[in-house]
C-alpha cells in the first residue's frame, strides 16, 4: 500500500497534463499512487489519461459526467486515496523530483505538523520563471487573515487531519484551499511551509480572468469568520476588507504589481 496518496482534478488540460504527470514519475520517492478525477473535460484529457494510466498502474483514474468544480472533485479523490498522507499537485503545474522525499522525512520527523507545503516558483505560460511565492514557515492568526497562508497544490497532509475537518467544502469555489485551512486551524492543527522552492507554479496573466468578483466576496465572509475563530491582534482586522479592494482593482494593475512583489528576486 503506497504511504502517499496524490489527489488531482483536472479540467481540460490535454495542454499540461503530461507534465504534470511526468514530474511525477520523476520523483525520487516512489512509494505513492496518483488518484486523478477528470473534472468534466471536453478535449483529450481523458483520453491523454488512459494512455498513462495503461503504462503506469499507480495512476488511478476517476471521471465525473459533468463538471463539478475543484472542492467536489479532491473530495472524489480523497475517498478513493489509500495512502496514509495526500499530496496535492495541479494538472498545468510541476513538482521538482524530490518534493515528495522532502515532505514525507519532514512530516515523520514532525508528528506535531498535519499540512506542510512548500515554497514555490512562479511560471508564465512560456515556461519562463518569473518569480517565486513564499509564505511564512509557521503562519500565525494574522498570516491566516491575510488569506491562505500555505500554497495549495504544494501541500502533504495528514489524510485523518483531512478527514476530522470534513473534507473541502464543495461549495466553496474558487476557496476550497482557504476555507479548508481555516477550518483546520480553528482546530488547532498545525500547517507549516517548508523554506524550500520544490514546486512549479503556473501564474500568468490569464489566470486572472477566472479571478471573479463573487469569488472576492465569498474570500471576504471568509475572512469575517476567521477573525470571530483566531481573534487575532486588531491591526489585522482591515484584512477582511482586502479581498473587496482587490476585486475592484483592475485585472491589468493586480498582474503588474503581483510582477514586482514576486518577481525574480
Amino acid at each position: 500500500m503506497p504511504e502517499i496518496s496524490i489527489i488531482m482534478g483536472v479540467h481540460n488540460g490535454e495542454r499540461t497534463i503530461r507534465s504534470a504527470l511526468e514530474s511525477l514519475r520523476e520523483q525520487t520517492f516512489s512509494g505513492w499512487e496518483c488518484i486523478i478525477c477528470d473534472d468534466g473535460s471536453t478535449d483529450r484529457t481523458w483520453q491523454i489519461l488512459e494512455e498513462w494510466g495503461a503504462e503506469d498502474h499507480r495512476l488511478k483514474l476517476l471521471r465525473n459526467s459533468a463538471n463539478q468544480g475543484l472542492g467536489a472533485t479532491l473530495n472524489v479523490c480523497i475517498a478513493a486515496a489509500t495512502g496514509e498522507f495526500l499530496a496535492r499537485q495541479d494538472a498545468d503545474d510541476t513538482s521538482l523530483n524530490t518534493r515528495l522525499e522532502e515532505q514525507i522525512v519532514y512530516v515523520k520527523q514532525h508528528p506535531e505538523v498535519s499540512v506542510v507545503g512548500t515554497y514555490a516558483a512562479l511560471v508564465g505560460d512560456d515556461g519562463k520563471v518569473w518569480g517565486e511565492l513564499r509564505h511564512p514557515e509557521t503562519p500565525g492568526p494574522g498570516d491566516w487573515i491575510k488569506g491562505p497562508a500555505v500554497i495549495h497544490p504544494s501541500v502533504l497532509m495528514r489524510r485523518q487531519a483531512v478527514l476530522e475537518v470534513g473534507g473541502y467544502d464543495a461549495g466553496a469555489i474558487r476557496l476550497e484551499d482557504y476555507d479548508l485551512w481555516l477550518r483546520m486551524v480553528a482546530r488547532g492543527l498545525l500547517i507549516v511551509t517548508l523554506p524550500r522552492t520544490l514546486y512549479r507554479l503556473h501564474w500568468d496573466r490569464s489566470d486572472y480572468s477566472r479571478r471573479k468578483f463573487r469569488y472576492r466576496l465569498g474570500e471576504m465572509r471568509l475572512k469575517m469568520t476567521a477573525l470571530s475563530l483566531l481573534r487575532p491582534p486588531w491591526f489585522y482586522y482591515p484584512y477582511a476588507l482586502k479581498p473587496l479592494v482587490t476585486g475592484l482593482t483592475p485585472r491589468v494593475l493586480l498582474y503588474a504589481y503581483h510582477l514586482v512583489r514576486f518577481g525574480n528576486r
